[in-house]
Parts: C-alpha cells; structure tokens; sequence
C-alpha cells in the first residue's frame, strides 16, 4: 500500500501568486475541484448559491474558491507556520508502516490525501474549524481547516490518520452505508478514532468523542444499545451525529446528543480492545457484531 500525499499547498501558492482571475479559476478547477468532481457532483449546491456558479458544490463543502485566494487566507499562513503539509505526509507514513503485517489483506494499490483550505464563515463552528472524509469512488480523503487553532492542530495527523483508517476499513470488511446498522456505523468511527489514538496518543481524540459529560453518554449509550440492529441511511444518521445535524441536514431526531454514536462507537472499541488484548490493526479486520459482542459494553 502506498500513499499520494497531495502537494495542496504549492497549489494554492499559485493561485494566489496569479494576478489573473481566469488563470485562477483554471488552476482551481484543474487542480482541486476536478479529482474531486465525481462525489462533488452528488452535492447540489450551497444555499443561495447562483444557478450558474460552478464553484457551487465546493462552496457547499466550505472549500475556498478562487475569489478567496488572491490573498494569502489566514489558515493557510497558520497550516504553513504549524508545517501541516508535512504533518500530514508523515501521518500518511505512519498508518501505512503500522498496517504493513496485513498488507495482503488490503486490496488498496495506493491512497491519497488531500489537505484544504475551508470558509471559516460558511464553516460550522460545531466542527471546531476542522473535519475529514472520503471519497466513496476513490481510496482518497480529505482534510479540511477552515480556523487553524491550538485545538485542532495538534489533530491534524489524528484526523489524517482516522480517515486513512475508513478506507482501509471499508476495502477489508466492506460494507454498504446504505444497508449499514447503527453497529456498523458506531463500530466504523470508533475504529478510526481509536487508530488515531493508536497512533498519536489519547491527547489527538476529538471533541466528538471526548466532549461528554456522564449524563450524555448515558443517553448515547441507551440510544445506541437499542438500536444496534436498526437500519436506513436517515436513521443512521440520527444516532451517529445526533440532533444538531439532524435539524441541520434534515434526518430525523432520535434525542442523541451530538455527535453521541461517535462517543459510543470509541468506548466500543476501546473495551474490545481491552477485554481481548488485540491491538487496533487486528480489530480492523473483526465485523461490527463481534466488536460489540465482545466488548461487553452494553451488557
């Protein structure tokens, strides 16, 4: 397994060195926007957005477009200063090195990451200026800061790393979101989470497993426990992210809160990972129903 760490960086330096707007936008489109382009083309477009603009589906991510790069942003100046481009190639590193014993067990050639530059005002705050995903077409992810901080900084190759583990994941248990349980679903994120821990110590684990008090977990925990079996992409949902994203994104509400199947998903793991002494590579290959069996944590 290889990695393809996107020099992003040197991209948006060109950019902004441009003095030419058409020039801009080729470099943005060619560079940035096309690669993306197949899962771009599932997002409609932002809100308000023109009809006509073809930036509207990065701006519905929270991307920077063009018009916003004539300057150096801010977030590209702190990633710069906090060297997040080599950050992130050596997170890349790292995950591979540690998966090297199962390597004829991923059926991935090579996997690229992606770091960008996001809208810190389009931007939820809920994020806390920083999220990842992937690419459902591609072994690809993307990283994204929108408000560098001394938060989400020290993040930065957690995150990488998280959602390099959503790819290995998915290629060696494969499984269909849109078939998914809430199993499936807590298992998948308490999984990367957990490798991030692995790999950068318990101080990398996000606000969206951490920021809990006793109460909330209890709730998440009761939440989940009755309804690991349940299934539907909207439903899913519900328990993942909790109510907030409900309300935003238009999926029901089950009384989560937020980001509580994270939560949970991450306390799975971790007493899997206690209670059998596997460690998080051997877990990655384990399905979601003996993951939660043997962690007896909702017993």
């Amino acid at each position: 397994m290889n990695v393809n760490w996107i020099d992003t960086r040197t991209i948006y330096r060109s950019m902004i060195k441009s003095t030419n707007d058409a020039e801009r936008s080729k470099i943005f489109t060619s560079c940035i926007f096309e690669p993306w382009q197949q899962l771009m083309s599932m997002v409609q477009g932002s809100p308000g957005a023109a009809a006509n603009d073809p930036f509207a589906a990065a701006r519905a991510w929270h991307w920077l477009v063009p018009e916003q790069l004539v300057e150096p942003p801010d977030s590209l100046l702190r990633l710069e200063a906090a060297n997040a481009w080599e950050t992130g190639a050596a997170a890349m590193e790292m995950a591979v090195k540690r998966f090297e014993p199962f390597a004829d067990r991923i059926p991935i050639d090579t996997i690229e990451g992606w770091l960008i530059l996001a809208d810190p005002q389009t931007s939820d705050p809920i994020s806390r200026g920083y999220t990842g995903a992937v690419d459902f077409f591609a072994p690809r992810f993307v990283v994204q800061f929108s408000e560098p901080n001394d938060y989400n900084l020290p993040r930065l190759g957690g995150c990488v790393v998280h959602e390099m583990h959503h790819l290995i994941r998915t290629k060696a248990v494969p499984w269909n979101i849109m078939e998914a349980t809430v199993a499936d679903y807590i298992v998948h994120e308490g999984l990367a989470e957990s490798f991030a821990a692995a790999c950068f110590g318990e101080g990398v684990v996000g606000y969206y497993v951490t920021d809990f008090d006793e109460a909330q977990i209890d709730t998440a925990r009761a939440l989940v426990g009755q309804n690991l079996s349940t299934t539907g992409f909207d439903k899913l949902r519900g328990f993942i992210f909790g109510d907030y994203w409900a309300g935003k994104m238009g999926f029901p509400a089950v009384g989560m809160p937020d980001y509580g199947g994270y939560a949970i998903g991450y306390r799975v793991v971790q007493a899997y990972l206690q209670r059998t002494g596997s460690s998080i590579e051997e877990a990655t290959f384990v399905s979601a129903a003996d993951i939660v069996a043997e962690s007896g944590y909702f017993e």
